[in-house]
């Protein structure tokens, strides 16, 4: 299934852009949404880097909602905190939950 990001929203990306002199994380708004095919990712352009007048194109899984970045990162210091036999402890069950979901995709 395709996300489709309404214009003008704000968002953060989920890579490094060197090109463009951009970091994971970096943060702008969605101007335009270019629709692709099914099977291909939608594209974007994107506005407000903290640069003046540049725009940059990307693609659908190079960015997610601000809100979402946010709670990931939420997650990511709570992680941080644990200590390495929990985190092993934590890695092992979401491998189990990630194959008990891949198994449940299967059957529907």
């Amino acid at each position: 299934m395709k996300v489709t990001y309404p214009l003008f929203t704000q968002v953060a990306l989920t890579e490094d852009l060197p090109e463009h002199h951009l970091k994971r994380g970096d943060m702008a708004t969605i101007v335009e949404h270019y629709p692709m095919p099914t099977g291909e990712e939608d594209g974007y352009s994107l506005e407000g880097f903290d640069v003046p007048n540049i725009t940059v194109e990307v693609s659908a899984s190079q960015i997610m909602p601000i809100k979402q970045w946010q709670h990931e990162s939420e997650i990511l210091v709570k992680l941080r905190r644990l200590s390495q036999l929990r985190q092993r402890q934590l890695e092992e069950y979401l491998d189990f939950l990630l194959q008990k979901e891949q198994s449940e995709r299967r059957s529907a």
